[in-house]
């Protein structure tokens, strides 16, 4: 392809103004994501936000030293104006994909006039590479899943500061410049670490498009260079031994040898440019498996079509210098995730995000090349326009369609499942999802054939599977799974939740006999209760001594004292402890023990003694809370229950509860908000369902209080409060 290139008769023609064009891009991009700003958190969506006590309570600040302070801190935003909606979370990313469409049609504007020099065509063919990167169905993975926020926020500053290098005159870059994009450069790489390659994609621009694929042109240029090569040298060794040492490196449990991911990565490569091209079969978890040697057939022919393309691009970089641009930069941007250092999973279709934008440079002029290459050859009728068209009206619909799919998280897991039927985490996500709408059989189902797929699969796989049982009454199963846990598990910390839960699993049949008291003679029910009672504190014995951070086994083990009066031997054990200086344990067991008996001023007295040891306990703080709470003291009760949200900002227990003393004060607003967060993690939560009616019904919100008592009369039919609450609202 020539530099100075008239267009030819089918070529792709321009449109009047660029404000034409960014609202034509608006508009297929809405197009494209209208069904997905309702679409769940899900996966990663739980760490990143819902359980982040940084974005919960605004703790993060512009810390550099943190990995992603950037991305962290539009989380922190998304959280403080508009809390868990998850609506304003997508429209932002919405908004941060549309900047990135409109830099790249700004900077594809730019390159098409370097090499056309025609205005007109320039813009049109600027216009469909923006709209082939903002329709692209591969995108939505980065687009809707809102914990990809990070590729998204990086490829704009990535994008901005490519854009500075595209829009600046060429006599006058140098260093002035340097520092402008090295900007761009360190706020990217306070979003996601990928923005390192951003230097290296300049120099190819440099390379093919602005020096003609000559060296000599760029040499008067190294003062833009040298402080990029020093800091990027410097970004690079940061990121490897700081930002991300837990996270990447081929010593880390479960990753692969450097050697091994580089011949994995090969073929991932492949998959990525058959995604490109053909976005079919679009999976959020794939099963894709590790390359041990260099003769795997795979790996080999993987090795040989990727080198092709590399010699291709070279060759024709300066007849075509877009397409070897595009070519090389693919595989530039690609690098921090598909080259020798190691991750833990392998492939994800958001890392296609950043290395599709310089891919779409290239699809207008392809269009163009085939269009009228097959026209010198054959008759074909219509233009290069209208076949871009149907190509791009064909990914809009396939993006619309991978949307409807995320747009449920039911839907979505049983999608990963029948496209990954090897891999066992899809199974344990989609049952959690069933678990979540409280479709305890459909998840017990799922499991199940987890089950049989992977006998030796994970330990939680397993562990979530028996507490399915107890909550559909399968106690027997559900201890039969558990013993079985306790002896094979030898990782002190998963034991220590298998004896936990064996524990449990003793209480709900113990529940249940309790239950059916009046049925039962005093001596039988005094026997039954020990036989439950005793195996249950020897669990949770076992589990606190394999893993003294127990502390819901602790909790638990002194309840069961309690319970067969032991509490008092227990307590005295303690404060016998006490006498030789405090320790947690013993001040923790005095002020349970008092709270079991209902003394709970001697409760709020050494649980605060306790906190003065340990500050990270959630359910010492609940606890506290509770005390406080039922002697009066209600503020002292918020407060606790505040700092347990704190620790664990999904704790539906401490969010129902200080919801309850917010309702209790007429502070509805606040108390909504914590009845709200316990109904995303349990819609079927009967009571923060029924205060939530009674306080939209107080607020004249008929409709509201409706839906909510609806709610609990489909779970509990006959529940008085519902009931009565029916009859006001008039249903």
């Amino acid at each position: 392809m020539s530099r100075k290139r008239q267009p030819k008769s089918g070529a792709v023609s321009s449109v009047p103004s660029r404000w034409i064009v960014v609202l034509l891009l608006l508009g297929l991009s809405l197009a494209a994501y209208w069904n997905s700003f309702s679409v769940p958190f899900v996966f990663d969506d739980s760490v990143s936000i819902q359980r982040n006590t940084g974005v919960r309570f605004g703790e993060f600040g512009w810390n550099f030293r943190s990995a992603r302070t950037v991305l962290y801190l539009t989380f922190t935003l998304n959280y403080l104006w508009f809390g868990q909606e998850v609506l304003s979370y997508h429209v932002v990313n919405f908004l941060l994909h549309f900047l990135n469409g409109l830099l790249l049609f700004l900077i594809a504007e730019r390159v098409c006039l370097r090499l056309n020099n025609n205005e007109r065509l320039s813009r049109g063919f600027a216009g469909l590479a923006a709209a082939f990167f903002l329709v692209h169905p591969v995108q939505t993975e980065s687009v809707t899943y809102i914990s990809s926020r990070s590729e998204l926020l990086s490829t704009s500053f990535y994008l901005l500061g490519f854009f500075l290098f595209v829009m600046w005159p060429e006599k006058r870059i140098g260093f002035f410049l340097s520092c402008l994009v090295g900007v761009a450069f360190f706020f990217g790489l306070g979003s996601k670490e990928t923005v390192i390659t951003l230097p290296a994609t300049i120099f190819l621009y440099d390379f093919f498009i602005v020096s003609g694929s000559q060296f000599r042109p760029l040499f008067p240029r190294w003062r833009f260079y040298v402080p990029f090569v020093i800091g990027g040298l410097g970004a690079v060794y940061y990121i490897l031994t700081r930002a991300l040492a837990g996270a990447v490196g081929a010593g880390l449990p479960g990753h692969l040898s450097n050697w091994n991911y580089f011949l994995t990565q090969t073929r991932v490569i492949v998959r990525y440019i058959y995604l490109v091209f053909f976005p079919v079969g679009l999976n959020l978890d794939y099963d894709f498996p590790a390359s041990t040697s260099l003769f795997e057939p795979a790996v080999l022919a993987s090795i040989t079509f990727l080198s092709g393309i590399l010699v291709v691009g070279w060759l024709i970089r300066r007849k075509h210098p877009v397409f070897a641009f595009s070519i090389f930069s693919f595989f530039v941007t690609l690098s921090p995730t598909s080259s020798f250092v190691p991750i833990l999973d392998v492939i994800f279709e958001h890392r296609l995000y950043l290395p599709l934008a310089g891919v779409c440079l290239s699809f207008p002029f392809l269009i163009d090349t085939v269009y009228n290459k097959a026209r010198e050859k054959f008759f074909v009728a219509g233009s290069a326009r209208a076949y871009a068209c149907v190509i791009l009206l064909l990914l809009t619909v396939g993006t619309v369609l991978r949307n409807h799919v995320w747009g449920d998280e039911v839907r979505l897991w049983t999608d990963v499942a029948a496209k990954s039927p090897g891999k066992e985490r899809p199974y344990y996500a989609l049952a959690w999802a069933h678990f979540r709408r409280a479709e305890f059989d459909q998840a017990i189902a799922v499991l199940e054939k987890s089950r049989d797929h992977f006998p030796d699969g994970r330990f939680e796989s397993d562990d979530f599977l028996a507490n399915l049982y107890l909550k559909t009454g399968r106690f027997d199963e559900a201890i039969q799974r558990l013993q079985g846990n306790t002896g094979v598990v030898t990782d002190k910390t998963q034991l220590g939740h298998a004896y936990n839960n064996l524990g449990v699993a003793y209480l709900y049949k113990w529940k249940t006999l309790e239950s059916k008291v009046a049925a039962v003679s005093p001596e039988a029910f005094a026997l039954e209760k020990e036989r439950l009672l005793k195996p249950a504190a020897e669990a949770f014995a076992k589990s606190v001594e394999t893993n003294p951070e127990m502390m819901f086994a602790m909790d638990s083990f002194i309840n069961v004292a309690h319970l067969r009066g032991l509490d008092g031997e227990l307590e005295s054990q303690a404060m016998e402890k006490l006498q030789t200086g405090e320790d947690f344990d013993s001040l923790y067991i005095v002020g349970k023990s008092a709270f079991e008996r209902g003394d709970y001023a001697r409760a709020d007295e050494y649980f605060e003694r306790a906190e003065q040891i340990i500050r990270d306990i959630k359910l010492l703080y609940f606890n506290h809370g509770y005390a406080l709470a039922t002697l009066g003291q209600k503020d002292r009760a918020i407060e606790k229950y505040i700092l347990a949200i704190r620790i664990d900002p999904i704790f539906t227990e401490a969010h129902h509860n200080v919801g309850l003393l917010y309702y209790e004060r007429g502070e509805y607003a606040t108390a909504s908000s914590h009845f709200a967060e316990v109904l995303r993690l349990d819609p079927n939560h009967i009571s923060s369902n029924l205060y939530l009616a009674r306080i939209y019904l107080k607020q004249g919100n008929k409709a509201l209080a409706r839906n909510h008592v609806s709610t609990v009369l489909s779970v509990a039919p006959g529940n008085p409060q519902a009931l009565q609450l029916q009859q006001q609202i008039g249903l």
